[in-house]
């Protein structure tokens, strides 16, 4: 019976210290990391935001379709995006994507964002606007060793803000700002009304760099003390007009003018409009400065890069 015991307890001790799954908290797991596992999610994650096919198109179709620009020391336009000297995370994810050349209105685009001028661009659905305003947001954070603040919070203070007309614009811009900050540490988050807000609220605590609303949405949230912009440095209207057509000026006039968020000509603003009727002028005027005004001919044509 004693040598039975013993060898019981040396059977413990020789099973404790092998490589087996050990008791680590709740779980049992392995005491070893598999060398593959990183690799198998992260692929994973990556066919799950980019998709496996390839949604490219010619642009050589377009090479030669003429966009205007008019300003005070417009920058020249670009011929690939290697010519911004964009970060390699950004760069990365620009191939994720299989875009392989700037649309004309991205070509111009983009050297101003990047540049730090405020922008006014016609240029309708299709023409890459949302690409040519999300690369400079990115692009900045990234140059700029942007630390995001405490994750956690109750109050989300973004570093850049995107109003859009309607909940289905704002979800396609949030969609394509998590396929250009993949592997970035820069947290985009999307709110517009007709959604819980609960949901969205527990999503802005978890972190919020880069803001995707709704103006409805975003003043209801500002006036409960849950969305500060004193921390705003970009600020993008994109559908500006149509905006405007749904009644919004009033609601983005508060939003710019009259909360914490810094004064125009402290921020870099970017608009996109289809039109440029007298009510975008004046919002250009107000909300801009030294600008640049750009018309991209090609938007009517529906490209399908960048939206």
């Amino acid at each position: 019976m004693v040598h039975q015991v013993i060898g019981l307890m040396s059977c413990r001790r020789w099973l404790w210290w092998q490589p087996w799954p050990r008791w680590h908290g709740r779980l049992w797991r392995p005491a070893y990391d598999d060398p593959f596992k990183k690799a198998d999610t992260e692929k994973a994650e990556i066919d799950a935001l980019y998709g496996t096919e390839n949604t490219g198109i010619n642009f050589d179709v377009y090479e030669d379709i003429p966009v205007e620009t008019s300003g005070k020391d417009c920058p020249p336009p670009i011929t690939s995006f290697e010519d911004c000297h964009l970060p390699p995370a950004l760069l990365d994810n620009i191939r994720r994507c299989k875009y392989t050349k700037p649309t004309p209105v991205q070509r111009y685009a983009l050297p101003i964002g990047i540049g730090g001028r405020d922008l006014m661009a016609c240029a309708q659905t299709g023409s890459g606007k949302t690409a040519a305003f999300c690369f400079p947001i990115v692009a900045s954070m990234l140059l700029g060793n942007y630390q995001p603040p405490g994750r956690g919070s109750r109050k989300a203070t973004p570093f850049a803000l995107i109003l859009a007309p309607t909940r289905e614009l704002t979800s396609q811009i949030y969609d394509e700002a998590r396929k250009f900050t993949f592997q970035t540490g820069i947290r985009p988050v999307v709110i517009y009304g007709g959604a819980p807000v609960v949901n969205q609220l527990r999503d802005l605590e978890r972190g919020c760099d880069i803001l995707v609303a709704t103006p409805g949405r975003l003043s209801d949230l500002i006036e409960r003390g849950r969305v500060g912009l004193s921390a705003t440095r970009f600020l993008c209207l994109d559908e500006a007009d149509r905006m405007l057509d749904m009644g919004f000026e009033p609601q983005i006039r508060k939003i710019v003018e009259q909360e914490d968020m810094p004064r125009t000509g402290q921020r870099q603003t970017l608009m996109f409009s289809a039109t440029f009727p007298k009510e975008i002028q004046r919002l250009a005027g107000d909300f801009l400065s030294n600008y640049v005004f750009l018309t991209d001919p090609s938007a009517n044509r529906w490209l399908e890069q960048g939206g």
